[in-house]
């Protein structure tokens, strides 16, 4: 299982008014563990007043670049948010997980595509990270960027973004949206939803044959970009998407509702290649919390369904999921669960976290 590591603040600046930079070094005994595919998040931990808190955030360095870096957008009463933009400082370090999560774009220098994206907000901290790393690896593909935020004073990243359409001007199109700003051409006002997608893309794309869309921004955008594009004709195997911020739950699926009895379940860990085994209430909340309540620390960060920090493998047994906005379609039929949003059906469940 991957394991909290304490990387050494490089570098910290403030991106926006509300938004900071940090720049991490990476150990050299831990360097592999390190490497990602650009759009992978760390997984953080801290301590606030003796209690862990842990939170996820998305790299925007180009592949291979150290030291690594993430952005940090400053919600008000957002704990860890604030931690980092009021409390820390060069020098201090914060325990991260290696990369994971399955929003990434793979490359090839022999690649030839158009790749598009759409982001919002804090959103751009993925896509960065595929942008550059797709125009430095694959010299003859193209990447448009549509990128939506309240005005250009709190654009994340705004200085990096001109820099590479400097460097790539023939191959990186860039379009900002605006909300709270009046623009030249009515086209660039508005939010990044269905309509504006549609009318974006008739704009821009016409003749455009995208290889893949990538979508990240809050969770009330997902689903109305996702589907434009299905709608537009873009194949939905191709439209990957990520969302930023934990969305509200809903009510508990029938599924799981009709087997809250007192029945209890045994629920076995495979970790590291070893094994691990707790009894829990089929009722309870979910697996990494009983687990918890057995001293069994299993990977977790966001708790609602959107990271895939808690990934593992449903060996034998029969879970219900209550909400999945991290894993892909082939991941779930092949077996893969979120333990932070699984409660056992049947009364053994096995959990492989050594299988990727």
């Amino acid at each position: 299982m991957k394991q909290f590591h304490p990387l050494t603040i490089a570098r910290l600046d403030r991106e926006t008014k509300d938004s900071v930079r940090i720049a991490l070094c990476v150990p050299d005994e831990f360097a592999d563990e390190y490497a990602f595919l650009p759009g992978q998040h760390l997984p953080f931990q801290i301590t606030v007043d003796g209690k862990k808190l842990r939170r996820t955030y998305s790299i925007c360095s180009a592949q291979g670049e150290m030291p690594l870096e993430i952005g940090v957008r400053v919600q008000p009463g957002g704990q860890f948010s604030e931690f980092a933009a009021k409390q820390l400082a060069v020098g201090d370090t914060l325990d991260a997980m290696p990369p994971s999560g399955q929003f990434h774009i793979s490359l090839d220098a022999e690649n030839a595509k158009d790749y598009i994206a759409f982001a919002a907000g804090s959103g751009i901290t993925p896509v960065l990270s595929m942008l550059k790393s797709a125009l430095q690896n694959e010299p003859n593909s193209r990447f448009m960027l549509f990128y939506g935020n309240r005005k250009q004073s709190t654009t994340m990243f705004i200085e990096d973004l001109y820099a590479l359409k400097n460097l790539y001007p023939e191959r990186l199109q860039l379009h900002f949206l605006f909300t709270q700003e009046d623009q030249e051409f009515p086209i660039m006002s508005g939010r990044l939803d269905a309509d504006k997608v549609r009318e974006l893309y008739a704009a821009f794309c016409t003749g455009l044959n995208p290889a893949a869309a990538f979508v990240c921004g809050p969770d009330t955008m997902i689903k109305t970009v996702t589907d434009a594009l299905v709608e537009l004709g873009l194949a939905p195997e191709n439209v990957h998407a990520e969302r930023f911020g934990v969305p509200r739950k809903g009510s508990k699926p029938k599924s799981a509702v009709a087997t809250e009895t007192a029945n209890r379940a045994t629920v076995t860990v495979i970790m590291d290649g070893h094994k691990k085994e707790f009894e829990m209430r089929r009722a309870d909340e979910n697996i990494v919390d009983a687990a918890a309540d057995h001293g069994i620390d299993l990977p977790y960060s966001c708790k609602g369904g959107v990271c895939a920090t808690c990934r593992c493998h449903l060996r034998d047994g029969e879970v219900t999921m209550a909400t999945n906005y991290g894993l892909e379609p082939w991941e779930v039929e092949t077996g893969f669960i979120l333990a932070c949003q699984s409660r056992p059906v049947s009364a053994l469940v096995t959990l492989d976290y050594d299988k990727i």
